[in-house]
């Protein structure tokens, strides 16, 4: 693993940090289905600068902040359960046909905000980076260039996770009739609605245990 390059590595680690299921890849899912790869593409996109950034702190050993963010875990979880919980019920309420309608800018920058945030409200991800960083030997004593290197890698190697996952949850988009899309908006509202109330308790065991 030490002789592979830096931006291999950062690839590697962003595909790593993307890949597993949580609330930003079910939305992806269903923002693919409902509305088209275009809009998968857009929500994956917010969710990849969010681990770029993610990337950055830890390239350049900017201990300090990952520190804090650690340390006021509970309240960084606080702003992502309050989106989760939200965009729960607003999915509930939607109609599937009407999602369509939100592929416009204005609904494209809504989708990259909400994966952005998303991300960057998870004190869980920053400490995935850390223990990458440290175990693939980037913990320490990077340049400006290498971190640069490294963080490239990581939007890249995200940004292949997502669209490669658009790319096979786009070949149902057209097989998909209203009726299964209201069920799936259902399903993914309820998915969405239970990570909300996990981050919820989650803090709730943080502040007063």
């Amino acid at each position: 693993m030490d002789s592979l390059p830096l931006f291999i590595k950062g690839l590697l680690i962003g595909i790593i940090v993307a890949a597993p299921m949580g609330p930003v890849n079910i939305l992806c899912i269903h923002r693919t289905i409902t509305c088209g790869r275009i809009a998968g593409l857009v929500a994956g996109l917010g969710a990849a600068l969010g681990d770029a950034a993610f990337a950055l702190v830890a390239a350049l050993g900017i201990t300090a902040v990952a520190a804090f963010v650690q340390a006021h875990e509970a309240w960084f979880r606080i702003p992502g359960a309050i989106m989760l919980l939200a965009l729960g019920v607003k999915l509930w309420l939607s109609h599937p046909h009407y999602e369509q309608r939100e592929t416009n800018g204005h609904g494209l920058f809504r989708s990259l905000a909400a994966t952005f945030l998303l991300t960057v409200s998870n004190p869980i991800t920053i400490a995935a980076f850390l223990a990458l960083f440290v175990a693939w030997g980037l913990g320490s004593g990077l340049t400006v260039p290498a971190a640069a290197e490294v963080v490239l890698g990581t939007l890249v190697g995200s940004a292949v996770w997502w669209v490669a996952l658009v790319f096979i949850i786009g070949m149902l988009h057209r097989k998909i009739e209203d009726r299964h899309m209201l069920l799936l908006n259902r399903i993914t509202a309820i998915a969405v609605v239970l990570f909300g109330v996990y981050a919820v308790d989650s803090v709730t065991l943080k502040i007063f245990s």
